[in-house]
C-alpha cells in the first residue's frame, strides 16, 4: 500500500496541472545589445555616402543635359540655316529652268528622279511648267501628273 501511495502521489505533484499551478509568473525583458547601435551607425554613414554619390551623379547628369541642350540649339541653328540656303538654291534653280527653252526643261527633268521632277514642277510658274510638260514624253508627263495627283491624296481635305 505504501508503494500505491507513493506513486499516486508521485503522480500527481509531478503532473503538468500541478506545476502550472505551482509556477510563478516569468517577467520577459527585451534588451538591445550594443552591436546593432553600431550596426545603425554604420547604416546610416553607407546611406550618407550613397546620398553624396548620388548627388554628385545628378550635378553629372545635369551638366550632361546643359552641355547637349547648347549642342542642339547650335545644330538646329544649322539645319535652319541649310534649309534657308537650300530654299534659297532651289528657287535659283527654278529660275533657271524657267528661263531654258521648254524643250531643253523637258530633257533635264525626263532625266531626274520623278519626285524631283515633281518637286521642280510644282515649285516652277504653273504656265512654264504647263509648257515643259507638254515638251515631255507621253508617258514621263503622266507619270509626273500621276504623282502630282498622288500627293493630293496623302493630306487630308477636310
Amino acid at each position: 500500500m505504501k508503494k500505491l501511495f507513493a506513486l499516486t502521489a508521485f503522480f500527481i505533484f509531478s503532473s503538468p496541472l500541478v506545476f502550472l499551478c505551482r509556477a510563478a509568473p516569468q517577467k520577459y525583458v527585451i534588451s538591445i545589445p550594443p552591436a546593432n547601435e553600431k550596426t545603425f551607425q554604420d547604416k546610416q554613414e553607407a546611406l550618407k555616402v550613397s546620398s553624396d554619390r548620388l548627388e554628385a551623379l545628378k550635378k553629372d547628369v545635369d551638366a550632361r543635359i546643359s552641355k547637349y541642350q547648347a549642342l542642339l540649339v547650335q545644330v538646329q541653328a544649322a539645319i535652319k540655316e541649310l534649309n534657308s540656303l537650300s530654299g534659297k538654291a532651289a528657287a535659283k534653280l527654278i529660275k533657271v529652268y524657267e528661263t531654258m527653252p521648254p524643250e531643253n526643261t523637258a530633257q533635264t527633268l525626263s532625266g531626274l528622279d520623278e519626285a524631283e521632277a515633281v518637286r521642280v514642277i510644282l515649285m516652277m510658274n504653273p504656265r512654264k511648267a504647263a509648257a515643259v510638260m507638254a515638251a515631255m514624253s507621253p508617258a514621263k508627263a503622266s507619270a509626273i501628273s500621276g504623282r502630282i495627283l498622288s500627293l493630293g491624296k496623302k493630306i487630308p481635305i477636310r
